[in-house]
């Protein structure tokens, strides 16, 4: 079985993961090795005091939406030491290992020679998130199977990489939106990684404002609908980079059509 270190983001300014990351070392520990986290600074100080009880290298960040995929891009350089290491939103991370620490401990295993595993949400997952999510999410998704061939579940950023998909992440990657859940996969593809995908059951989408919630009350907030198509638009345009470029010029180079009159 290969070992995995853990690389992750963690931005709470609501203090709410805090209570869970305490109850939670033993289960953390347990998993990784060595844990390294990149923490924004607006992160109350518990759930930083928290994390350093923990046991997790920490390094700072100035908080900002549009960076969220350069932040992410620093937490696996900052994990990176030869090992393989699972990239993950910190606040997704405890729910799984909470709810299905088995299920994590499968997935860390599974395709052991995959330079860049895609970790998805199954049928069953994605039937349960919020409403704005699964029909922005299906979009970005198919495009992704268009491209690639490959019906994948990519906006949930969990990804474990080899230290050639480290490497490959730290120099070539220019996606510094939460676009790098596509960019990753597309970047490996291109320079002849190996890629894998697993899902599970035991993923979940809860923003941090409502970490610990039973329920997601987004679905409603015409604010939240807007952030997730333009989060799907930052999506379209960085696989727009990955496009086909000889078949997009055949296509141009197409005589036009006329129809007939009447």
């Amino acid at each position: 079985m290969i070992e995995v270190v853990l690389g992750a983001t963690l931005h709470d300014p609501v203090g709410r993961t805090a209570d869970a990351i305490t109850r939670l070392t033993a289960d953390l520990q347990a998993v990784f090795p060595t844990i390294a986290l990149n923490v924004s600074d607006l992160t109350r100080p518990e759930v930083v005091d928290a994390a350093a009880a923990l046991g997790a290298t920490i390094t700072r960040h100035v908080s900002n939406e549009a960076h969220i995929g350069r932040f992410r891009r620093d937490a696996v350089v900052q994990a990176a030491d030869g090992r393989h290491v699972l990239y993950a939103d910190f606040d997704h991370l405890l729910r799984w290992v909470e709810l299905g620490r088995d299920d994590l401990n499968r997935a860390l295993a599974t395709e052991p020679d995959a330079d860049l595993l895609v970790v998805g949400r199954s049928e069953c997952a994605l039937a349960q998130e919020p409403r704005r999510l699964r029909e922005t999410e299906r979009l970005v998704n198919h495009t992704h199977q268009l491209l690639t061939g490959e019906n994948w579940d990519l906006m949930f950023a969990i990804r474990r990489l080899s230290p050639a998909a480290v490497q490959l992440i730290a120099t070539e990657s220019r996606i510094d939106s939460l676009a790098n859940d596509v960019e990753w996969p597309l970047l490996a593809r291109r320079a002849g990684l190996t890629l894998g995908y697993v899902e599970s059951d035991a993923l979940y989408y809860r923003t941090v404002h409502e970490f610990g919630a039973e329920q997601d009350s987004g679905d409603e907030d015409p604010l939240q609908w807007i952030r997730r198509l333009e989060f799907a638009a930052l999506h379209a345009g960085a696989m727009r980079e990955f496009l086909d470029r000889e078949a997009n010029r055949t296509r141009r180079g197409c005589p036009e059509i006329s129809l007939p009159a009447g």
